[in-house]
């Protein structure tokens, strides 16, 4: 009888025929054999250490005796992973957990590895420590058989899709700028007692009316699929949005690409939103004080009624106009540190991603109801709206305070592991004394 391995299948030579036997990767189990782990285990191995012997251990407990000797007898290498027959991991459980921990470490570095990277790092290790094993010599890496049961020992580990972070994001956001920053922060809180419902985050944001479609059902083995679109390249409307450590939101202001304020830009908006043009669709300094205007008329803030606004350092907002208004009616500004908005601003972590996709799907739908149309700067309004009543929830909004630390305020949120970015670049750390370049606005409010 030979063996030959071909494709995932072996071929067996019995008797001058070949039979082509298909092997099954996703083998279920069908047994309970070697299933005894956990504290069932642990309690009849600590018997017999204690002098119990292994046939009333066996009967005490309801596990089998060969079970007990094995474990008893150290023949499983591996915690809740018991050997049966040759089979058994490349890399011990020390090993892996170690693979494991590198792997998370260069994860919070934004450095992360892909399946290729982690099959050939096993390679490596595993010649590296003298381990028997199977592993391609050609390719040197590991196989993706090995790579699956890597993946089904680490629970904790899952193939994801990682966001982009630019390099100034990665510098930017490092432990002596974020500590002046929540220094500032923390003295605005004191100065003023301010309540959650007093603490407010606002940021911009933009929208277009070409959506990138969602995953359809379609035709198995065609090449390429297609669904339509309303343009090649779209008109973007900027979007500003507010919302407070409490759980409640401004209505937004849109802000359109136009020389003048048309009529029917605003149809089906947010309730209560408000509209503005510019030449380039983006903010300026004198929207931005109308949106204070806004902010103001919603929030009744005044001297007796102070409030507290955190958002970035975009040149609109550092306006001597915008500061003034702010002195006047008992608005403190408090400004992010350059590049952390990522990890600082509640908007930018738990509103706007979610915000963004239901944006797209509700562009997607009208697409779709209505073919044979455009999306226009007439409609994006509407559509929006059901995208902002969907995504505008009181949970979202305290997680985006909770997850950034501001409230309920807490200097302690980010760990060494959220600044290793910023050691591993060649840029140095800033020190304390310019750290705060870009923070205090406060001082001038």
């Amino acid at each position: 009888m030979s063996l030959k391995s071909r494709c995932g299948s072996h071929n067996l030579k019995y008797g001058g025929l070949y039979y082509c036997v298909k092997m099954v990767r996703t083998y279920k189990r069908k047994s309970a054999r070697g299933a005894f782990v956990g504290d069932t285990l642990q309690q009849a191995l600590n018997a017999l250490k204690e002098g119990m012997s292994l046939k009333k251990a066996a009967t005490t407990y309801n596990i089998p005796r060969s079970t007990l000797r094995r474990h008893r007898d150290a023949r499983v290498r591996y915690p809740g992973i018991v050997r049966l027959g040759s089979f058994e991991p490349v890399l011990n459980a020390d090993f892996e957990n170690e693979l494991a921990n590198q792997i998370q470490l260069m994860e919070r570095a934004l450095f992360g590895l892909t399946t290729v990277d982690v099959r050939r790092l096993a390679f490596e290790l595993a010649t590296k420590m003298k381990l028997p094993n199977k592993f391609s010599k050609e390719s040197k890496m590991a196989g993706t058989d090995w790579l699956k049961g890597f993946m089904t020992r680490q629970p904790q580990l899952s193939l994801r899709t990682p966001q982009p972070t630019s390099l100034s994001r990665a510098i930017g956001f490092n432990r002596p700028k974020v500590e002046v920053f929540y220094e500032v922060y923390k003295c605005a809180l004191e100065k003023q007692q301010f309540a959650p419902n007093a603490i407010w985050n606002m940021d911009e944001s933009g929208i277009t009316n070409v959506q990138k479609p969602v995953r359809i059902i379609a035709t198995k083995g065609q090449r390429q699929i297609g669904k339509m679109t309303s343009a090649e390249r779209g008109t973007t409307v900027t979007v500003i949005c507010a919302m407070s450590a409490a759980g409640s939101y401004i209505p937004p202001m849109l802000i359109f690409p136009r020389k003048r304020m048309a009529e029917g830009l605003m149809r089906g908006a947010p309730v209560g939103a408000v509209g503005a043009v510019s030449d380039s669709g983006w903010t300026d300094s004198s929207l931005f004080v109308s949106w204070l205007k806004h902010f103001v008329a919603h929030t009744r803030c005044s001297k007796n009624n102070p409030q507290l606004v955190i958002m970035d350092g975009h040149n609109s907002h550092k306006s001597l106009c915008a500061i003034d208004y702010a002195r006047e009616n008992g608005i403190t500004l408090v400004i992010l540190p350059p590049h952390c908005t990522h990890k600082l601003q509640p908007l930018d972590r738990s509103f706007f991603k979610s915000v963004k996709s239901n944006y797209n799907r509700a562009a997607d739908n009208w697409m779709t109801s209505n073919p044979g149309k455009r999306i226009t700067v007439f409609d994006m309004a509407e559509i929006f709206c059901k995208a902002y009543d969907r995504s505008a929830s009181v949970e979202k909004a305290k997680n985006g305070f909770e997850t950034t630390g501001l409230w309920p305020f807490d200097d302690q949120k980010f760990t060494d592991d959220d600044f290793l970015a910023a050691g591993l670049t060649d840029e140095p750390l800033p020190e304390p004394s310019t750290a705060s370049e870009g923070i205090a606005l406060l001082n001038l409010v």
